[in-house]
């Protein structure tokens, strides 16, 4: 058994146990489904209060790694990290189910606002604003915040929103995007993405801005997505072609 370390410095002890639980499910000693001690086994296994152990285990759940039943106790619910592959256009609800994933959505809402800066010519046009996290399984992965012009009529009430907003924009004659430019880059997390991922201050998030255009070519969404770091990776496939 892992031994916790007193020490004047050290990391606290529900920090410890939970890295050591972690640890076991990344190498993969624990796998999805599996169930991990109750907050009594683990107080008695590491001689720990049952508000340290409970923490620990909390701290799991906030990272996504297992998640709690009442009743019914802890269980694993990590998979590797998701690769998607740089080459096409698919909504994440496509993407997830491509990956025998099951998607959702959590925390929707729907306001008309400013277009922040960095936008280009567009920044500070009125827009409606759609914040959103997407899950895989159930575990909180995506936090998008995006912007789409009035133009697409897209409704105020969120119950009418489905998994999908890229179908919505199809059904009111929008359309599909089908071109998109992107940047993509690695920041640490401000306080709403925490917030609405429920990770540390210390994860790095992937956060990737993208602009969409229609057949016309005209711009019909302006979205900024932070993905977890730990969860998500891309993957892009050149060649070199050497001219003749």
């Amino acid at each position: 058994m892992e031994k916790l370390t007193t020490k004047k410095g050290g990391k606290a002890l529900y920090i410890q146990i939970k890295d050591i639980y972690r640890d076991k499910i990344l190498s993969g000693e624990l796998k999805l489904g599996d169930k991990i001690e109750s907050e009594m086994e683990i107080q008695q296994k590491y001689n720990v209060s049952r508000i340290t152990a409970r923490q620990a285990i909390l701290d799991l759940e906030k990272e996504g790694m297992v998640k709690r039943g009442r009743g019914k106790g802890t269980f694993v619910i990590w998979q590797p990290a998701i690769e998607e592959e740089l080459s096409h256009i698919m909504s994440f609800t496509k993407e997830m189910e491509h990956r025998n994933r099951v998607p959702g959505t959590k925390g929707l809402s729907v306001s008309i606002e400013p277009l922040p800066e960095g936008f280009g010519s567009h920044s500070k046009e009125k827009m409606y604003c759609i914040r959103r996290v997407r899950t895989a399984d159930d575990v909180k992965l995506v936090y998008f915040v995006s912007y789409f012009p009035l133009s697409t009529n897209l409704p105020l009430d969120p119950d009418e929103f489905s998994e999908s907003i890229y179908e919505i924009l199809d059904y009111t004659g929008t359309g599909l995007p089908v071109r998109i430019e992107e940047k993509i880059s690695a920041q640490m997390p401000d306080k709403e993405v925490r917030d609405a991922l429920n990770i540390p201050k210390t994860l790095p998030v992937l956060v990737r801005q993208r602009l969409s255009y229609s057949a016309t070519n005209e711009l019909i969404e302006y979205t900024t997505c932070y993905y977890r770091g730990d969860l998500y990776t891309y993957s892009i496939s050149t060649t070199n072609q050497s001219a003749e």
